[in-house]
């Protein structure tokens, strides 16, 4: 960081001989040698009217406006530097990253799916109440029959649909809750979502469970098509983010640096010119919407 300090400034040094005077003051210099001769009257000579022009010497007037000057940004820098300081840290940016996987992990699942032949499905979802409810993407479980959740504390257990909606890209499955301790969570309102804010977007990628990535919001309100069984969807309302998104964390969270839910993890931009996934660019269903979404399919059980 700039060092703020500055160098003492030297005063100028007093003749020789000759003491300073006090700043401000207003003095005659005598020499050594000299003497009062008194008048042919036997009386001193009046003195001398006092001159009614003070002069200032030039050292001291550089020496106030160095003090002046010191001052004024020496006073600015400190206030620059108390006001730097209210800035995070990277280590506070660390630490709130750490506590907010820690937190949300528990709430991330694995969705395995699978139908009557060999070809499945590997995505995410979230526990969204302590009753068994998990929400995740329609095309994880769309056309399947058969489903497993896996949760973070490494057990498989059975799950059945609730609904399915293809148009909105959104599903609910459900598990019997038994003696899981199961942890839902915490939703955000993502109408407050801002461009800028840290997102951490958690899922099983590649079928690698309870895996992080992080970036931030990058836009909102986009839109994304998807092609369901020959019917072509339009999803609105999306949250972009940099955080990286890959195949199978479809469903999962993408949440706030608080471990509230702002979306779920959709979409991939893909580059038209290669037809390859764009790095960096990735959309997720609104919290909000899903929470609409996932009111309707339970009958109001939640959201």
């Amino acid at each position: 960081m700039p060092d703020n300090t500055r160098k003492p400034v030297a005063s100028p040094a007093p003749a020789q001989g000759v003491p300073p005077a006090p700043p401000g003051s207003r003095s005659t210099r005598v020499g050594p040698q000299a003497t009062t001769t008194p008048s042919a009257g036997g009386s001193a000579p009046a003195p001398r009217p006092a001159e009614g022009k003070r002069h200032l010497n030039p050292l001291w007037l550089v020496g106030g406006a160095v003090v002046l000057f010191a001052l004024v940004f020496g006073v600015g820098a400190v206030a620059q530097g108390e006001e730097s300081s209210s800035a995070p840290s990277g280590t506070t940016i660390e630490a709130t990253t750490i506590s907010t996987i820690q937190t949300v992990d528990p709430s991330v699942v694995q969705i395995q799916a699978k139908g009557q032949g060999p070809a499945g499905s590997v995505g995410s979802g979230e526990i969204l109440s302590t009753s068994g409810y998990i929400v995740t993407n329609s095309h994880v479980v769309h056309g399947f029959s058969t489903y497993t959740v896996l949760l973070s504390s490494g057990q498989t257990v059975p799950a059945q649909l609730v609904g399915d909606v293809p148009s909105q890209d959104l599903a609910v499955l459900k598990i019997n809750p038994g003696d899981l301790n199961l942890k839902p969570i915490a939703v955000a309102d993502s109408s407050k979502v801002q461009v800028g804010e840290f997102a951490v977007a958690m899922g099983s990628p590649l079928g690698l469970e309870q895996s992080a990535t992080s970036g931030i919001v990058s836009a909102l309100n986009r839109e994304g098509t998807e092609l369901v069984d020959g019917k072509r969807y339009t999803l609105t309302g999306m949250i972009q983010t940099s955080a990286p998104i890959n195949p199978g964390n479809s469903g999962g969270a993408l949440v706030n640096l608080k471990g509230q839910l702002i979306g779920i993890p959709t979409l991939s931009a893909v580059d038209s010119s290669t037809g390859v996934a764009a790095n960096g660019i990735g959309y997720a269903i609104s919290s909000n919407t899903m929470q609409t979404v996932v009111h309707q399919l339970t009958n109001g059980a939640v959201g």
